[in-house]
């Protein structure tokens, strides 16, 4: 950087920087330097913005934004990124204060209503037409592990376990349970000893018993519609299938209308969305491999469209996303008058005006209450001198992802040359991130197609002339075959390179 720059009014002010070394738990976010680590804005005032912070964060499965890795607010350097924000933080805090009368409630419960009872078994309902789209959930484990306790119970568990090997020859379909009266399970485990192994390696969760046994088995381990699995209940003489929990995340309802209609049952299924032929913008993400940005955001968005919006989808045309932004409108004899994932939602193009946005970055334009729902569609090339930290090189692909407002949940992996294979600093940072690492060696990187940055130091040490701008091209060719957009050119900070490529196959 060139040392004649002009700098800003507040740079070197003591206005402008605040340290408390005798802080508890000073610095309390890990950093190189703490000599440079300011305490002035102890409470971020960027929280209030939600994603468009444009800092290191992440969800916790409580759905509440966890900022341990960010180090924005306390960066000297940032004062200024921040006051300027203030304008923005307003006109947020404007707007949460602004809110219909009786939003709040409707807001905060939007997901939990759509638990309510609201039974619908009327053969020719929006719900009969949809359910049966097909059984999806979030999980990888392919198994179905289902539950009896009565020897009735065990033959219509042996008929469903049929009808879901037919359904799903590429699943284990496990039997458990205890009967006296039935052989090879009178040692069998309890329901609730058979819950406890099972319910977090597992798919899903079929209960051939009263709806009361399953609610009580599973209690103690519930926690998240984003983590845990389907659970369904079926009576013992098999006349009904209920969805009990995970309906939409964790495909409950579709595993629910699918074992249905295998056996001759009526499906029971509760969530307000589907019983009225709505859209669930969760379901819509987790079967198009999209990430949620903000669950608040989701269940606002959830709340408008129960009230009877009809909500304005835009999605990034750099994507290449046929599956979820041709079918959402299909209309097909097999579900009717009804799209593909319910009514509620119309596409737009104008991104300003969109209530859900689709893509891998946040632009300026974006409307303040936009729910994003982000694809893993974004490789991560870095090069790196020996020896580098991990927190130097969280440091440079921070500063890229914020220059070019790319999500870093749109971010699916890490590439660099395998001369980089044991940087610890590397493997560290791809650890912290859960981001998946591969490494290329010269010969490859040279064969990426494209125009890249070159550099002649980098070509008599490496044997390439850009690692960062084609390792990432190449990871990214390396998923789909197609090739794709360098999307950041080499950003250069401390020792570290990084940029960023765009696939142009099919996302999800």
């Amino acid at each position: 950087m060139s040392e004649n720059r002009e700098k800003p009014h507040w740079e070197g002010k003591h206005y402008s920087f605040f340290q408390n070394t005798e802080c508890e738990y000073f610095p309390c976010h890990r950093i190189a330097d703490p000599a440079r680590f300011s305490c002035l804005f102890c409470y971020c005032p960027l929280y209030m913005l939600g994603p468009r912070c444009g800092g290191n964060f992440r969800y916790t499965e409580k759905g509440i934004k966890d900022c341990t890795g960010c180090l924005i607010p306390h960066l000297p350097e940032n004062y200024g990124r921040i006051t300027g924000k203030y304008k923005e933080i307003t006109a947020a805090m404007q707007q949460t204060a602004n809110k219909r009368p009786g939003m709040d409630d409707l807001q905060s419960n939007a997901f939990e209503k759509k638990e309510d009872s609201q039974q619908n078994s009327q053969q020719n309902s929006p719900l009969k037409k949809n359910i049966s789209q097909g059984f999806q959930s979030r999980k990888t484990s392919g198994r179905i592990v289902m539950l009896a306790c009565t020897e009735r119970g065990f033959e219509t568990m042996r008929r469903a376990a049929a009808a879901l090997t037919a359904l799903f020859p590429d699943k284990e379909i496990r039997q458990t349970g205890r009967c006296a009266y039935v052989p090879g399970f009178e040692d069998g485990p309890k329901l609730s000893e058979a819950t406890g192994r099972w319910f977090h390696q597992a798919d899903a969760l079929i209960f051939i018993a009263a709806t009361g046994i399953a609610v009580r088995c599973i209690a103690p381990f519930a926690q998240d519609k984003f983590q845990d699995p389907a659970v369904l209940v079926m009576d013992e003489n098999g006349k009904f299938v209920i969805s009990l929990m995970s309906g939409h995340a964790g495909g409950a309802n579709r595993l629910c209308g699918l074992l249905a209609e295998a056996v001759g049952a009526q499906p029971v299924i509760t969530t307000a969305t589907d019983g009225r032929g709505l859209f669930a913008v969760d379901v819509f993400a987790w079967e198009n491999g999209l990430e949620i940005s903000d669950r608040t955001a989701a269940k606002q968005i959830s709340a408008r469209i129960l009230a009877g919006e009809t909500l304005k989808i835009w999605f990034d045309e750099a994507l290449d996303l046929p599956a979820c932004s041709e079918s959402i409108f299909e209309k097909t004899e097999r579900y009717g008058d009804y799209e593909k994932y319910g009514k509620g939602v119309c596409r737009t193009a104008d991104r300003s005006h969109a209530d859900i946005i689709v893509s891998f970055r946040h632009t300026e334009g974006d409307p303040e209450e936009a729910l994003y729902l982000v694809p893993k569609a974004v490789s991560l090339g870095i090069g790196c001198r020996k020896g580098i930290t991990a927190e130097a090189v969280q440091k440079a692909v921070l500063q890229l992802l914020q220059t070019s407002g790319v999500f870093r949940q749109a971010v699916s992996g890490i590439a660099s040359i395998d001369l980089k294979k044991e940087e610890a600093g590397l493997r560290a940072f791809a650890k912290e991130w859960d981001l998946p690492l591969a490494f290329f060696t010269s010969e490859q990187l040279s064969r990426v197609p494209g125009t890249f940055s070159a550099s002649d130091f980098v070509r008599n040490v490496t044997g390439v002339d850009c690692v960062c701008e084609r390792s990432a091209v190449c990871l990214a060719m390396n998923h789909t075959g197609k090739e794709p957009l360098l999307l950041e050119k080499k950003h250069s900070l401390d020792g570290v390179t990084a940029a960023l490529a765009l696939r142009q196959g099919k996302i999800g």
